[in-house]
């Protein structure tokens, strides 16, 4: 398998498109948020937060169990998915 054929596969096409349509999305989001005054983190905190407060509609219980494994997830993916991340670069480079 070519480096090419690597690259496509973890870019999903062309990297440097890709890339491109990365800096365009984020620039365009980043700009709608700073107009709205939100930031990544009063973002990431509303989804959260709107996640569990639906859970929490559906049942006590049931809520803070399905709340739980959400909190859990969120840590762990919070450290699991940039080691990932990294080590599909680190892999792409071979």
């Amino acid at each position: 398998m070519s480096d090419l054929n690597l690259k496509d596969r973890f870019f999903g096409g062309g990297a440097t498109r890709t890339i491109i349509k990365l800096i365009v999305a984020s620039l365009i989001v980043g700009a709608i948020f700073s107009f709205l005054g939100i930031g990544p983190q009063e973002f990431w905190r509303g989804i959260f937060h709107s996640v569990k407060d639906l859970i929490s509609a559906l049942g006590e219980s049931f809520g803070e169990i399905v709340t739980t494994l959400l909190t859990y997830f969120v840590i762990g993916a919070a450290i699991v998915v940039p080691i990932w991340l990294i080590a599909r670069l680190l892999s792409s480079r071979k």
